[in-house]
C-alpha cells in the first residue's frame, strides 16, 4: 500500500523538490536570527511550510534546524537530513544548478542527491504512511539542518536543547548501511624559517583533498640544470623573479587518496634532491621522507595501521605554503577503530623532528561504530533487501556523515551501489527511479521500526 501511494504522489514530490532546489542555500556568514545566512533560513522555512501543509507538527529551532513530528508520542526514531549545499561554479554546469531539471530520467540540480532530494523523499515517506491511515505506535522525528557541509554546528545547537531519539539514521551516505566511520585528524605545521634557494611555495586549496597542483619559485639554479632534472609531472618555467617549478597531479577526496596523485609530495621530493644549502636540505629531505610521494598509509610517518572492520589509515599532505620566512603545511588523517589520536600525533612529531615544525591540532574526531548485529541495523538491511532485492551488508568509510557524533546513528542511503551522482560536483543529479526507490525504502523502514 505504501509503495502505491508513493507512486501516486511522486509528481508532487518532484514539484516540491523543485521549490527547495531553487533556493541557493549555501552556508554564509551569520545575520541576525539567521546563523547560516539568509538562504539557509529561507530553505528551512520553505521546507517546514511544505510539511505543515501536509498536516505535520513542525518546530523551527532559531534557523539552526527544524523538526517535523509524525505524531505526539515519544520518538523512537530520528531521521536526519540537511538542506544546506556546497557552492557551485555555474559556468561548469551543463544544467542550471539551482533549478530542478529533468533530462533522460535524471533530475539535475545542486542538492539533488546531497541532501535535498533525500530530504523530500523522507517527507513523502511520512506523507505516505499518514495517507495510508497507519497509526504508528511510536513517533518518528524528522530533523532537517542547515550546516552539515560546514561542520554540523546545527546539530550541536539542537542537541544542547533536545535529546536524540534512541535510533537514528540519515540518508546522507550510501546503501546498504554505513555503520563505521573512521576517526579524523587535521593537523597544521608551522615554522619561521628563511631559505637560500626556495623563494616561495604553494599547493592545495582544501585540507580534505589530495592536491592536484603545487609550485615553487627558486633562485640560484641554472635553468638548464633544472630542465634536465625535470621529468613526468614536473614542468620548469623561467620567470623574471626566478624559476618556477610546477607539479601537476590529480585531485581526489582525502578519504580515498589512492585515486589521486599528490602534487605537493611530488614537488617536495623533487626539491629535496636539488643541490640545496645544508639547512634547506635537512628540512626538505625530512619532509619528503616522512611524506613519501604517493604513500597514503602513513608508513614513513610511523602511523601505518589497519583493522578488519574499518580498514586502513589514510594520510594526505594536502596544503603547503611558504613566503616571507613563514612555512606552513596541513594534513588530513582518517584512522581506523584500532587507532589512538594521541599516539598518532606523537609519532608524527617524532618523524618530523629534524624539520623542527610546530604541530597544531586543527580538528579531531574519534571513530564512530555501531554494532552491525543490532536489531536496528538488521531491520534496515531487511527492508533494503525486500525493496530492492540487492545484497545486504554493512560498510566502513573514511568520510564522515551527518550521524558521526550521534551515538547509535548510521547512514542508510541515499546512493545505491554503482550510482554516479556527481555529489559536490558539476551537474549533480539523481535518477528518478533512485529517488522513488529511496522514498519507498525509507517509508517501509519507518513503518517497521515504529509500528
Amino acid at each position: 500500500m505504501l509503495n502505491k501511494i508513493i507512486d501516486k504522489n511522486f509528481d508532487e514530490l518532484l514539484e516540491r523538490l523543485g521549490e527547495i532546489i531553487k533556493i541557493p542555500s549555501v552556508g554564509a556568514d551569520a545575520l541576525p536570527g539567521m546563523p547560516y545566512g539568509e538562504k539557509c533560513a529561507e530553505v528551512l522555512g520553505c521546507f517546514l511550510d511544505i510539511a505543515k501543509k501536509e498536516g505535520f507538527s513542525t518546530k523551527n529551532f532559531e534557523n539552526y534546524v527544524g523538526t517535523i513530528e509524525f505524531n505526539d508520542k515519544p520518538a523512537k526514531l530520528g531521521v536526519l537530513c540537511h538542506l544546506d549545499v556546497v557552492p557551485v561554479t555555474k559556468k561548469d554546469w551543463s544544467y542550471t544548478p539551482f533549478e530542478a531539471q529533468i533530462d533522460n530520467g535524471r533530475l539535475y540540480g545542486r542538492g539533488a542527491i546531497d541532501n535535498k532530494g533525500p530530504a523530500m523523499a523522507v517527507l513523502f515517506a511520512l506523507k505516505a504512511i499518514k495517507e495510508a491511515g497507519i497509526e504508528l505506535k511510536h513517533n518518528v522525528r524528522f530533523i532537517v539542518g542547515c550546516d552539515e557541509e560546514r561542520g554540523s554546528s546545527d546539530l550541536e545547537y539542537y542537541m544542547k536543547k533536545e535529546k536524540m531519539p534512541p535510533y537514528v539514521f540519515t540518508p546522507d551516505g550510501d546503501y546498504p548501511v554505513i555503520n563505521i566511520e573512521k576517526g579524523m585528524l587535521r593537523l597544521g605545521f608551522e615554522r619561521k624559517i628563511s631559505f637560500s634557494h626556495i623563494k616561495s611555495m604553494s599547493g592545495g586549496t582544501v585540507v580534505n583533498a589530495v592536491p592536484a597542483y603545487a609550485d615553487a619559485v627558486v633562485s640560484g639554479f641554472d635553468y638548464e640544470y633544472l630542465k634536465n632534472k625535470a621529468s613526468g609531472n614536473i614542468s620548469i618555467f623561467e620567470e623574471s623573479n626566478g624559476i618556477r617549478i610546477v607539479y601537476n597531479g590529480t585531485a581526489a577526496h582525502a578519504s580515498t587518496p589512492s585515486m589521486g596523485e599528490n602534487a605537493i609530495t611530488g614537488l617536495v621530493k623533487f626539491i629535496s634532491k636539488l643541490e640545496l644549502d645544508n639547512d634547506e636540505k635537512v628540512f626538505f629531505k625530512n619532509i619528503s621522507e616522512s611524506f613519501s610521494h604517493n604513500e597514503f598509509n602513513g608508513e614513513h610517518l610511523g602511523i601505518c595501521m589497519s583493522d578488519e572492520k574499518s580498514g586502513d589509515l589514510t594520510a594526505v599532505l594536502s596544503i603547503i605554503n611558504y613566503s616571507e620566512d613563514s612555512f606552513k603545511m596541513k594534513m588530513d588523517i582518517r584512522y581506523p577503530l584500532c587507532g589512538n589520536k594521541d599516539d598518532i600525533k606523537e609519532k608524527i612529531k617524532n618523524a618530523l623532528h629534524l624539520s623542527e615544525l610546530v604541530i597544531k591540532t586543527e580538528f579531531e574526531n574519534d571513530p564512530h561504530c555501531v554494532d552491525e548485529d543490532s536489531e536496528f541495523i538488521k531491520t534496515l538491511l531487511k527492508v533494503y533487501h525486500e525493496q530492492t532485492g540487492l545484497e545486504t551488508y554493512c560498510k566502513a568509510i573514511g568520510g564522515g556523515t551527518y550521524v558521526h557524533d550521534i551515538e547509535g546513528g548510521v547512514a542508510f542511503g541515499a546512493e545505491f551501489p554503482g550510482d554516479v551522482n556527481n555529489m559536490h560536483g558539476n551537474d549533480e543529479s539523481i535518477t528518478l527511479e533512485s529517488l522513488r526507490m529511496n522514498t519507498k525504502i525509507i517509508a517501509n523502514a519507518i513503518y517497521e521500526i515504529c509500528k
